[in-house]
């Protein structure tokens, strides 16, 4: 296959919102602009909230945990969000022995490729460049210069490429995920880009090869909004939050923040170790803070429909859930609080922020239930 020596592509939009939840779906925003679709309504996660008592993971719609892959299952990646369609882990050189899944023209398709031979994976991203298809490639931060992780930390991260230039052997790239600490625009040796590609990605917890993953989008498709897909969106968050339905084997919604509520109490009974230290200062708070940046984000879904949905509701809605997202925010900052001052009294504090999220939650699904079966 022949390339060409070098190509940009022009207008690709830099996105990033404050509710983004991951660099995933902050790369993924840039693409569906660039696509002149509305992220805000493409890719708003469902209401919900799951937990898992014997593991003590939590999280939106699947647990916030480590995975020592980058492959996962159609199931794993669709338990998200409405409008978007993800097949299941594709190896690139084999994806013919794939059975092609007819896809609605009201769901955008997203497709993880790896490849552990890095030319062929090379090779593709030139391909669809050259076809003015920006692509989203996972890098191992510990070999990418412009990050503060450069040869000190190993960490799994999205960025967007742009274009290649082979004569001077650089590719253009933008990573625009600021709570990562990632504000750049710019070129960077393509071979330190393949190489960040192939990573093992080990640290000192789990080891996540990269396997030069990508994603790719459908962008040929003919895609068109619906009602029915907006109200899916509102309907299965209605039902996640009553506990109707559970993700992944977890049960979900308010019973589940009850459940985790009470587990939190009974942590006061334990010792204030290193293992609990880690607990509350690193993972209860980014769970927290990306359970603030979901209610945001869902707020932001209900806004992008003002003109389908009665604007008392939208506005009524919008308000509770921005409530509940500063509460979750507070539990972040408790959290991080609690594992540095060692003082148990911070986890009633913790406790008593879930109720009143589960108060502004409960009015917020009330409101969009009784609007749904109206």
């Amino acid at each position: 296959m022949s390339f060409m020596s070098k190509h940009s592509i022009m207008d690709v939009p830099r996105y990033f919102v404050p509710y983004t939840n991951d660099c995933f779906q902050n790369a993924y925003g840039s693409l569906i602009s660039y696509f002149k679709l509305n992220p805000d309504l493409l890719l708003s996660d469902y209401l919900s909230f799951v937990y898992n008592p014997e593991a003590g993971f939590a999280g939106i719609n699947y647990l916030h945990k480590e995975a020592a892959s980058v492959e996962f299952t159609e199931e794993e990646l669709n338990v998200s969000q409405e409008y978007i369609y993800y097949p299941s882990t594709t190896y690139f050189s084999r994806r013919g022995e794939q059975s092609s899944k007819v896809i609605a023209n009201d769901k955008l398709k997203i497709t993880w490729y790896i490849d552990d031979d890095q030319d062929i994976a090379y090779s593709r991203m030139k391909e669809l460049i050259d076809n003015d298809m920006p692509v989203v490639v996972v890098v191992d931060l510990y070999y990418i210069r412009y990050h503060k992780a450069y040869q000190k930390e190993h960490g799994l991260h999205a960025i967007v490429i742009t274009g290649y230039n082979e004569e001077e052997n650089y590719v253009e790239l933008f990573d625009k995920y600021k709570f990562s600490n990632c504000d750049f625009d710019g070129r960077i040796p393509a071979d330190e880009l393949m190489k960040a590609r192939s990573s093992e990605n080990c640290s000192n917890k789990i080891t996540r090869p990269i396997r030069n993953l990508w994603m790719e989008f459908d962008g040929n498709r003919q895609f068109v909004y619906s009602e029915k897909r907006w109200r899916g969106v509102i309907e299965e968050s209605c039902r996640r939050m009553h506990g109707e339905k559970e993700l992944l084997g977890c049960k979900s919604g308010f019973k589940s923040i009850e459940a985790f509520r009470k587990d939190l109490l009974e942590k006061k009974n334990q010792s204030i170790d290193q293992e609990f230290n880690e607990l509350f200062r690193n993972y209860y708070s980014a769970v927290f803070r990306s359970l603030s940046r979901g209610r945001n984000r869902f707020a932001a879904f209900l806004n992008a429909l003002d003109s389908e949905l009665p604007q008392e509701l939208v506005t009524g809605v919008t308000n509770l859930l921005k409530e509940s997202a500063k509460a979750w925010e507070i539990n972040a900052n408790l959290s991080i609080r609690l594992a540095i001052t060692k003082n148990m009294n911070g986890i009633d504090n913790l406790s008593e922020q879930l109720i009143a999220i589960c108060n502004y939650e409960g009015k917020a699904v009330e409101m969009l239930h009784k609007f749904i079966c109206e």
